[in-house]
This record gives C-alpha cells, structure tokens and sequence, in this order.
C-alpha cells in the first residue's frame, strides 16, 4: 500500500509534465491503451481464469469507475490544478469509501477507524482551506472534477473488494484496462483528432511512459493483490500519504511552494493512517 502511494505520488508531478504537451483527455487515453496492451501481454501466456458472464459484466463495471471515469476526470481535474492540491484532495477517498462500504453493509464502522479518517480528514481540509483552491473558476472545476474521481475509486473499491478475493488480480486489472479502451473512445476521440502529435517533443512522451508502466501498471496491480488481505478503507486510507509525498516533489520539480499549515496537516494526517490502521 505503501509502494502505491509512492507510485500515486510520482504520477501527480510526471503528468502535470507530460500535459504541458498533451491534451489531458488524450494523455489519460494513451495511458489507458498503454496500460492495456502491457497488461495484457503479462497475462497472456500465464495461467488464466477464465470469466464467466456475470464476472465479466462485473469486470466492465470496475472498468468505468475504476479506470475511465477515474482516468478522464482525475488528469482533467489535475490538468486545471496544482499537484499537491489535487493530492490532498484525494484525501476523501477513504471517507467516501468508509461510507459507502458502511451503507452496503461490508465493513463495520469501529470508533477507532472512524476518529482516524475524521482526524485524517481534517488534516485535508487544513489544508484545502490554508491554499484557497476555491478561489477562481479554473481552480473551482478541478475540484470538482477531482472530487467525482475520488467518488468513483470509492465505488470502485468496495464493489470490487468481493470479486478481487476469488478472481486473478492480474487478469481482472488486465481485461478492465482492455474494456476501458473502448469505454474511454467516444470521450477521448475528439481531442485525439485534434491534437497536434507532431509537436510532442521526446520529453513528453517519456513522461507518458513513465506514467504507464509505474503509476498506471505497477500501482493498479498491487492495489488489485492487496484488496485481497485488507479491508477497503484501510486500502483507501493509505492515499493519505500522497499528499506529503507529493508537496515535497512538486516543489522539486514543479516549483510548487510548501506552506507551514501544510506540514502541521501532515501529522494530523498520518495520525489518522495510525489509527485506521490499527485493529
């Protein structure tokens, strides 16, 4: 869980490098496809469980909330913000995803889980209001675009926290990349007709390489692994960490400013992951 934060982290500030060039709905779509065509190579000649109708319409499903709705509004949203703020607004994942799986009668609710991600989320929101996100429209967008891909990734991990216990994690991660390309198409084919590939220099398409193979490949499988040994929440609360992670990148190469308010949400937040992690 630890190595996808790490992961998640990286992918904010290679991204927000890689759209200086592309097109946000057109990188998300090339990382989709890139994604897919290496994951499915992986599983190729490996031993496979095959699907059966109902798996493979569940399948489909963790598709369009785990990878193109997720995808399309996460580097959208991104590509109006700046990295570390869109970071610690993925700090409502877990709160979401305690929520809905609470509602769906999957996991119970103990005192202690539920202080930490209230103390976690409340680091964020430190330091959602110390940075002033809301202060124009561009930044108002993001927000909101960021916030229903943190809706969709919730749903995501609860629906999907049953079938990954008895399903190969890397073939479901394979096939819902490979149905997300032609999910993600009607989206992305407009920007993808227009954009102007000619003038991509190297440095760009190397940032979307790197996107596939750590943040997109890597992440998503271990993420798809760990759900089999760990609640969803405690999955989800792990995303805690990026925001740190990503503030100190951002400023390295992004040039983003740290401000004091946000080191003091740091340990509120990483409270919180002590807490929820705890049994």
């Amino acid at each position: 869980m630890l190595s996808v934060a790490a992961l998640f982290s990286l992918n904010y500030i290679i991204s927000k490098l890689g759209m200086r060039a592309f097109n946000p709905l057109v990188f998300a779509y090339m990382r989709v496809l890139g994604a897919a065509i290496v994951l499915n190579l992986l599983v190729w000649r490996g031993t496979r469980q095959p699907f059966s109708r109902e798996d493979r319409k569940l399948v489909l499903v963790f598709s369009l909330l785990g990878v193109v709705l997720n995808q399309t509004m996460f580097l959208t949203g991104l590509s109006f913000t700046d990295a570390h703020v869109a970071a610690i607004i993925i700090t409502t994942i877990p709160v979401l995803t305690l929520g809905i799986a609470m509602i769906a009668g999957r996991e119970r609710a103990t005192p202690m889980k539920v202080g930490g991600i209230v103390l976690a989320g409340a680091g964020a929101l430190l330091v959602v209001g110390g940075e002033g996100i809301f202060g124009s429209m561009r930044a108002l967008i993001g927000a909101a675009l960021i916030t229903g891909n943190c809706l969709a990734y919730a749903l995501y991990l609860v629906i999907s926290k049953p079938a990954m216990a008895r399903l190969s994690p890397r073939l479901t991660t394979a096939r819902m990349f490979g149905y997300a390309t032609a999910l993600m198409l009607p989206i992305a084919a407009v920007p993808l007709a227009r954009q102007s590939w000619a003038t991509i220099p190297p440095r760009a398409w190397l940032a979307l390489l790197l996107v596939i193979a750590g943040p997109t490949v890597a992440a998503y499988w271990i993420n798809a692994w760990t759900l089999r040994y760990a609640d969803a929440s405690t999955v989800a609360t792990y995303v805690y960490v990026q925001p740190v992670l990503t503030a100190i990148l951002a400023t390295i190469f992004l040039g983003e400013q740290i401000r004091a308010i946000a080191i003091v949400a740091a340990a509120m937040i990483f409270t919180g992951v002590a807490m929820t992690s705890r049994r």
